[in-house]
């Protein structure tokens, strides 16, 4: 499963690109050009580890100054509770998430004027999750640190007892997962990574690539 570690790189750093130039306008911004999943299937063979895990700590990140605006990446760090396909090597890992967005008035400074200074970096469609969330995960591993990214914005759901959480987020792969039950998500992971094995499912690749 997966795609090269190489190629993900360029991938991820293609969707970072897109989508600070998507928050230079007032939140929420939007992702656009990102990867995008229309199936469990397509998740499963992109992923190098589907996991469910619960979030230990999140911690402030990276700082990505954009002149006007700067922009602070949130790290996760997440226990690992089972794996339901791929390898996790570790019991934990640490995946970066949109943390938090700033003005900054800097001296000629011309935009948006905003009262409530630091704020939640917000992009459309984006899972924001806490402290103590459950969820399943479909990662892929990453040659920089920290290592582990998830896919796209699908690639996480949130999970309470045996039901998937309703998040109110209308991508068309998170409205049909969210009202299954979570033993159906595991048993739709496990037709997906079967399929993978039979060579029938290939990881989707990023447009151009």
């Amino acid at each position: 499963m997966g795609l090269p570690l190489r190629r993900r790189g360029l991938a991820t750093l293609a969707m970072l690109l897109v989508v600070l130039a998507a928050c230079a306008t007032p939140p929420p911004g939007h992702v656009e050009g990102a990867v995008r999943y229309d199936s469990v299937g397509e998740l499963v063979a992109s992923a190098d580890a589907v996991v469910v895990g619960r979030v230990l700590e999140t911690s402030r990140g990276r700082v990505l100054d954009q002149e006007d605006v700067v922009y602070t990446m949130m790290n996760a760090r997440v226990a690992v509770e089972q794996v339901w396909a791929g390898q996790m090597p570790a019991a934990a890992f640490t995946i970066e998430r949109f943390g938090w967005e700033e003005v900054a008035r800097r001296p000629g400074w011309r935009g948006w004027f905003d009262f409530g200074g630091e704020r939640a970096w917000q992009i459309e469609g984006d899972l924001r999750i806490e402290e103590d969330d459950r969820g399943v995960f479909f990662l892929a591993r990453d040659q920089r640190p920290p290592g582990w990214y998830v896919l796209g914005l699908e690639g996480v759901f949130l999970i309470d007892g045996p039901e998937v959480v309703d998040t109110d987020r209308s991508d068309p792969l998170v409205r049909t997962v969210e009202p299954m039950t979570v033993a159906q998500l595991q048993g739709a992971v496990a037709d997906a990574a079967a399929a993978v094995r039979r060579g029938e499912l290939k990881p989707k690749r990023p447009s151009g690539g």
